[in-house]
């Protein structure tokens, strides 16, 4: 009873200061009271999780099978990749906000979201270390904050028994992703990321946390380092896929294969 009538006041306070102050959508900048993202803005609908490849996670024109012909044809670093959303309207400006605006609580939101949709996604969501992509240096001045590494707090918000392991960094100076071509993503593949401990996680799950994937070089990049110094396994999830993703698979398997390695050696 007690603490009841001294709870009552301060709901009263706490509507009076958002009836004066009011909250904007911290996408389209609405006011808003109660919530982070107007009706407009809020991406929570997760992607349709039938008749997907179970390795990449397109589409199926053979849903018998489980596994698409571009998987069969160019095996992913990654043993199994999901993502929430296509990377068009409203997931697009969410994502887009949270790293140009940028925004820290948009990218914890999205890991929620990821978090809780894990067990629809993975049909054994067990891992030993959570590893989030790292911007690249000149990116971090930018935002003061890796979108990736809050995507990954995020996440472990919604399922705790999940550790967040920093394990890689930018190996060179290179120009952020966002700011190359398709083309130049591609390039110099094998040398983007270095492991900063490689005894941490040898022998170790592995869920890679990133942001979208558009040609896919960063999670490739990211896999073959990772298994390269002794993963078990590596997956990955991601907020959202571009479409122009697919273009690029078989770009991408040449990069790894073992030939291709010889030839830059």
């Amino acid at each position: 009873m007690t603490s009841e009538f001294f709870r009552q006041p301060l709901a009263w306070l706490d509507g009076a200061l958002e009836i004066l102050f009011p909250r904007e959508c911290l996408v389209c900048t609405r006011p808003l009271r109660g919530h982070s993202l107007c009706f407009r803005c809020d991406p929570s609908c997760a992607i349709c999780t039938d008749n997907r490849c179970q390795r990449c996670f397109n589409d199926l024109s053979e849903p018998a099978t489980g596994i698409c012909t571009t998987c069969l044809s160019f095996p992913l670093e990654t043993n199994k990749l999901r993502f929430l959303w296509d990377y068009s309207d409203v997931p697009r400006d969410f994502i887009r906000t949270m790293k140009y605006r940028p925004s820290i609580t948009l990218a914890r939101l999205g890991g929620n979201l990821i978090g809780k949709a894990l067990p629809s996604l993975f049909e054994d969501p067990s891992w030993d270390l959570i590893v989030p992509i790292p911007s690249s240096p000149s990116t971090l001045r930018k935002r003061l904050f890796h979108p990736c590494h809050e995507i990954a707090r995020g996440l472990v918000e919604s399922s705790t028994r999940f550790k967040i392991a920093p394990a890689l960094v930018h190996a060179s100076r290179r120009s952020p992703q966002a700011s190359l071509s398709h083309q130049d993503r591609l390039k110099g593949l094998q040398k983007m990321f270095r492991v900063c401990r490689p005894g941490s996680i040898q022998g170790r799950r592995i869920l890679l946390v990133e942001d979208v994937i558009t040609t896919g070089a960063t999670i490739a990049a990211a896999s073959h380092v990772l298994l390269s110094c002794g993963a078990l396994s590596v997956d990955a999830v991601a907020l959202a896929q571009a479409r122009v993703w697919s273009r690029f698979r078989a770009r991408l398997h040449q990069a790894f294969s073992p030939f291709s390695r010889q030839l830059e050696q």
